[in-house]
């Protein structure tokens, strides 16, 4: 499989293909790249924000 990611979004994101937590690679914002997996892999994609913001005030 061959997909090309385009980050829109304000942080970087962490793009994992084939469970392969290791070779992972981080993706600014704004840039775009080519990404291969197995066929029939799968390419996982995690927003690398602040994700402490918010937790806990409730």
């Amino acid at each position: 499989m061959k997909v090309k990611i385009e980050n829109q979004g304000d942080d970087a994101i962490r793009v994992i293909a084939d469970h392969d937590n290791i070779n992972d690679t981080t993706l600014d914002a704004g840039a775009t790249e080519v990404f291969r997996s197995e066929d029939e892999g799968v390419i996982e994609l995690r927003e690398l924000g602040d994700d402490a913001e918010g937790v806990g005030d409730d």
